[in-house]
């Protein structure tokens, strides 16, 4: 009789290697990051959605709340102001009466929700007038190298600003204009540096696909150009006469001018499927089949850096949904209403001081009370 523990040994041996599986070629690598694309993408879409739906309830239930605190703060400040340059304010009484100011200066010019037409840079102006007539300033030396740095570190790490050694100069000689111009680049948009974005991201690709592209590359780029250029043919909305049809070329070409500007090659593959021909990809060869690989690998990464951005980013939209997501519903709804008992207390505080400090006596009084509590 044979061997047979032999013979199998033999045959386990000798048996040819299995061929790459498909995942491995050209056209599974396309048809794996196809799949990942459009994962992600769904997934982009129920976190956008999620964000949204914070960001709504926080307009509706949370903004109103947050600018009338930042109006009766406003309120306060400008009453106080009123009573800091009374000459029978003792120094004592006038330096604690600067710090309260001070202090709600601070809060109210860092507060995102505030109304703009509060002229909260006025407010620091007039502070400033009124601490020149009482507390005569020195002349202040140079600031020392290890000085301005430190001062740059921590505007930083409250404000989130990156400043040069003029903006440094005017926050030290002036808060006020300071704050007025960090004020007048955030409503404006800032184009200067918006331009260091676009600037950045061109960067950014310059460094994904390099200075000197591989053919593959430069094929799927090609291949970009000349999608784009048969589907405008398709769907350029002036070759439609019927005004229905017409409005819908026009949303369909407002995607594909977005797709060609963000290098967008799963939508405009979807696109051409669906508008000129289904079985596009089978009449592609390796070369362009690599180049658009490498297109939808890039598409991936800067799919995921866009899911991940919203937990770092520091728009106010980011913040808020920072604050408030959480898992479960009945979490975020507690959030929402302990925050909201927080600011409507903060709102009766600041009522009930408004209608308290009414004269002079009635804030040295306050400031008695507080040093006596305070010792």
């Amino acid at each position: 009789m044979p061997d047979t523990d032999a013979d199998m040994t033999r045959l386990a041996t000798t048996r040819p290697k299995p061929k790459k599986t498909a995942k491995h070629t050209p056209a599974g690598q396309f048809q794996l990051l196809w799949e990942k694309i459009e994962k992600q993408k769904t997934r982009l879409a129920g976190q956008e959605k999620r964000v949204r739906k914070i960001v709504d309830r926080f307009n509706a239930e949370i903004l109103p709340l947050e600018q009338e605190l930042a109006r009766s703060q406003y309120q306060l400040i400008e009453r106080l102001l009123t009573f800091l340059s009374r000459k029978s304010l003792t120094r004592w009484q006038r330096d604690e009466l600067c710090d309260w100011i001070q202090d709600e200066l601070g809060v109210l010019s860092s507060n995102p929700f505030a109304d703009p037409e509060l002229d909260r840079a006025g407010l620091l102006v007039r502070f400033e007038s009124l601490i020149k007539q009482h507390y005569p300033q020195p002349d202040t030396l140079p600031l020392t190298e290890s000085e301005r740095e430190k001062i740059r570190s921590d505007l930083y790490q409250e404000l989130g600003l990156e400043l040069d050694d003029e903006d440094i100069d005017l926050f030290m000689h002036s808060p006020a204009d300071f704050l007025q111009q960090m004020m007048e680049k955030m409503q404006e948009g800032d184009e200067d540096w918006l331009e260091e974005d676009e600037e950045d991201e061109e960067e950014e690709a310059d460094d994904i696909f390099g200075p000197d592209e591989t053919d593959g590359q430069a094929a799927g780029k090609a291949l970009i150009h000349r999608l784009y250029k048969q589907l405008a043919k398709r769907l350029h909305p002036d070759l439609e006469q019927d005004k229905a049809h017409k409005a819908v070329k026009h949303e369909q070409m407002q995607q594909l001018l977005a797709a060609r500007q963000e290098n967008d090659i799963h939508t405009l593959l979807e696109l051409h499927r669906q508008h000129l021909d289904s079985a596009a990809l089978e009449q592609l060869g390796q070369q362009e089949l690599d180049g658009i690989n490498e297109l939808l690998r890039r598409q991936l990464r800067q799919l995921e850096e866009q899911y991940e951005s919203v937990f770092i980013d520091k728009s106010l939209e980011a913040a808020i949904w920072n604050r408030f997501r959480h898992l479960g519903s009945t979490s975020s709804d507690r959030k929402f209403a302990e925050h909201a008992r927080e600011l409507k207390a903060d709102i009766r505080h600041n009522s009930k001081l408004l209608k308290q400090l009414k004269t002079l006596k009635d804030v040295q009084q306050l400031l008695q009370e507080d040093r006596d509590f305070g010792n």
